[in-house]
């Protein structure tokens, strides 16, 4: 009963929340965005809350159901960005990245069919650090998409020499694809030590280090479309357009991987 009233009470700020900040661009009402940021917080620390309780109580901690890690890839969209608006100050960043994370909590609530995999509790610990790991890497991935996207638009309306509704409000290209660079620079290790550490635990579940099967797929495109990007910022010099663009198609390649992976 109290999960219920803290999992809708959660949803529920994170979509007022989302609402408020895609008004607040439109309306240029600096209340809406102190009330955003306030249900936020709130809605953040209680789910910080919810989500802690549960793990705590659960049997083998983290035992990889899709509902408990939809929930935390969710808070995990939340924390980084938290850490993105305390260094970055981007405003208009809420409106691109909430709904997402609003969207993994919703998620989390639709019921599904056990898949009985209840090997999924041996080795609970490599288990725990390889979902933990790589959601990580999602959620810094996810911030990665949407400075792309935010990119894009601000180019888009910059060429058009038109100051459409969203100009004012964005940032400058320097400072989205800037965002953009940390995003990945933060979220490929990640992704690479849960890649490491999930095939750990395939060694003592399976007897194996990796799995060649469709749900690894995904996730090893995904690495290997991100090790491309970060070579090429590093060694090529890509930045702006051409990074945005590949940062949107890897998130796409990650989002298959990831429904891919744990359903």
């Amino acid at each position: 009963m109290m999960y219920n009233v803290a999992f809708h009470g959660i949803l529920l700020a994170y979509l007022l929340a989302s609402l408020l900040f895609w008004l607040s661009m439109g309306l240029q009402q600096r209340w809406m965005v102190r009330l955003a940021r306030g249900l936020l917080w709130g809605g953040f620390g209680v789910q910080t809350l919810a989500l802690g309780s549960s793990l705590a109580t659960q049997q083998a901690w983290f035992a990889g159901d899709l509902t408990t890690s939809l929930s935390v890839l969710s808070w995990a969209i939340v924390a980084v960005y938290a850490v993105a608006i305390w260094r970055y100050r981007i405003e208009a960043l809420g409106a691109f990245v909430i709904p997402l994370a609003c969207l993994a909590t919703a998620s989390a609530g639709v019921p599904v069919a056990a898949t009985g995999q209840g090997a999924l509790a041996v080795q609970p610990l490599w288990l725990a650090l390889h979902i933990s790991l790589a959601l990580l890497g999602y959620a810094a991935f996810v911030l990665m998409f949407c400075a792309g996207v935010m990119y894009l638009i601000q180019e888009q309306q910059l060429k058009s020499k038109r100051s459409g509704a969203l100009y004012r409000y964005l940032p400058s290209l320097t400072l989205l694809d800037e965002l953009s660079a940390k995003a990945l620079l933060f979220g490929f290790p990640f992704l690479t030590q849960g890649i490491v550490t999930g095939s750990i635990w395939a060694k003592y579940t399976h007897g194996s280090y990796l799995q060649w099967q469709l749900t690894s797929l995904p996730l090893l495109l995904a690495w290997l479309i991100y090790a491309l990007l970060l070579g090429g910022r590093r060694a090529l010099g890509w930045q702006g357009t051409k990074a945005a663009r590949a940062a949107i198609g890897g998130f796409i390649v990650v989002l298959a991987s990831y429904v891919v992976h744990t359903l």
